[in-house]
């Protein structure tokens, strides 16, 4: 098929297949997947080839540079620790027990079963959120999950790049160690780098077009400059992404941030449902031309490999839950953590794009490798997703009402500090008292008209300024309500949206 040909059929199967979801009341993840198989699977059907440099290059730059400018608007330090542990340790332990699973079991050689470990240990950050908050989960474990799932990418695919490395030269351990730190460490810098030079070119500019097309540009920017130098491209995306967005509200207005939200939304919704619908889509292009030659018994195996990941991932929360720690995840939060750990379209790009040939000789146990990590994408995506909101309940984490006071909780923190700041500035100010009581009103939500009373045009001024100062107030209540992790992040994005609308209003 022409590439213009599967674009314009991937809309549709999102559309189609979006809405059945979204009347079945089921996760958008596992329907675009069921139902990309079952697309793949009509005789006649043309193979659509998931591209690997489309979706490491095309697809993944953008979402997770917009993943880590979401989640850098919600403090993420209280939960570091969590996130560093298993984006780190926790996949490096599960590339170790893959490889030895895969050597001992499946008889692939070293090199070939340590590229298996590498691709099938990161979860996907697209899977891991898309679902987690349409089931409306804890806001603690998204975060934690957001979190660890844009780290462990990036420390997967080094782990990747060393194992392809060792199959094109044979490194050392040490040689093997240093690199994977290189790799991580130096894509860190450039994303932080780039994260830098987009907020000075943004501190710079006020328009919401010119601004979207340098956050595309830092987002493709930075995981090309990585990968061009021998580092991790998402990873730096990642740091580009998180650093930009510390800096976000103090480098655009509200109208730019108004004009830009509505963009990156369907930007990402469009993305994400794309990949997911591609993994179904996989089916005849990997499975049919690769089990042709090999025993059934690669399915026992790809089994296999799936409980040795879901096993290790269990196995690390139980020691997370015994961990001498200040602050403990509670039981429930640590199981839902550990029946979360998605796999998705980058193991499957991954898996794709292992080279043919290295070092003159055809790479070992090529199929074998891709065809177990397929294994393991379906069967960490569609069973978890289409189970998740039932574990939820189950363990009694669905929070709806609690949710729903701590946002009344915090909107009436922020209506409380633009009150208060109103009451100090009022008496000096020279605003009838008509206008002060809408403007008060205004400061509850209710909405205000123009004052009355007086010189209209002096009176609308002095409204103005009050009504700055009230919004200014709102701001800093705001950040510490972001500080205090006081509200979710969703309600926290929403309380930012009404006060910039709020803003808007003032011009």
């Amino acid at each position: 098929m022409h590439d213009v040909e599967i674009v314009i059929g991937l809309l549709a199967g999102v559309a189609l297949l979006g809405a059945i979801a979204e009347r079945a009341g089921l996760p958008y993840a596992a329907v675009l997947v069921l139902g990309g198989l079952l697309v793949a699977l009509i005789p006649g059907m043309p193979i659509v080839r998931l591209r690997p440099q489309l979706v490491l290059l095309g697809f993944l730059p953008p979402l997770v540079f917009a993943t880590a400018f979401r989640a850098a608007g919600y403090d993420l330090r209280p939960n570091v620790a969590d996130i560093l542990t298993l984006s780190t340790g926790l996949v490096l332990l599960t590339v170790v027990a893959v490889a030895a699973v895969g050597r001992a079991v499946a008889g692939l050689p070293w090199v070939s079963a340590l590229v298996l470990g590498a691709l099938a240990a990161p979860t996907d950050p697209v899977s891991a959120s898309s679902v987690m908050r349409h089931i409306g989960a804890p806001e603690r474990v998204v975060s934690i999950l957001e979190g660890e799932s844009l780290v462990n990418d990036g420390t997967g695919l080094a782990a990747f790049q060393v194992a392809v490395a060792a199959a094109a030269g044979g490194i050392s351990v040490a040689d093997g160690l240093l690199r994977f730190v290189g790799i991580s460490v130096g894509g860190c810098a450039i994303g932080l780098v780039v994260g830098w030079a987009l907020v000075q070119l943004r501190r710079r500019l006020d328009e919401a077009s010119l601004e979207i097309v340098l956050g595309l540009l830092a987002a493709f920017g930075s995981y090309v400059a990585a990968y061009a130098l021998g580092c991790s491209g998402v990873l730096a995306a990642v740091a580009a992404g998180l650093y930009a967005g510390r800096q976000a509200e103090d480098i655009s207005s509200a109208d730019t941030r108004l004009s830009m939200e509505p963009f990156w939304t369907a930007l990402t919704f469009v993305l994400e449902s794309m990949l997911f619908l591609l993994i179904g889509l996989q089916l005849p292009a990997i499975v049919p031309s690769r089990l042709g030659g090999l025993p059934a018994s690669w399915i026992g195996y790809g089994a296999l490999v799936v409980g040795v990941v879901l096993a290790v991932r269990a196995a690390w929360m139980v020691a997370l839950r015994a961990a001498p720690r200040r602050e403990r995840l509670p039981g429930r939060e640590l199981t839902l953590l550990g029946y979360s750990g998605m796999r998705g379209a980058l193991s499957l790009a991954g898996a794709l794009s292992i080279p043919l040939v290295v070092a003159h000789h055809a790479f070992p146990a090529r199929d074998e490798v891709i065809v177990l990590v397929y294994i393991v994408v379906l069967g960490t995506l569609v069973v978890p997703s289409l189970t998740l909101e039932a574990l939820v309940r189950r363990l009694g984490l669905t929070g709806g009402f609690a949710l729903q006071r701590q946002e009344i909780a915090a909107r009436t923190r922020i209506a409380r500090a633009g009150l208060e700041r109103l009451d100090e500035l009022a008496p000096d100010s020279g605003v009838p008292p008509s206008s002060l009581d809408r403007l008060e009103a205004r400061s509850d939500r209710a909405g205000a008209r123009r004052g009355e009373g007086g010189d209209q045009q002096d009176v609308d001024l002095a409204v103005g300024r009050l009504r700055r100062a009230v919004i200014a107030a709102e701001r800093e209540a705001l950040a510490e309500l972001r500080r205090d992790r006081a509200a979710s992040s969703q309600t926290l994005a929403q309380i930012q949206r009404d006060i910039d609308l709020d803003e808007t209003r003032l011009h």
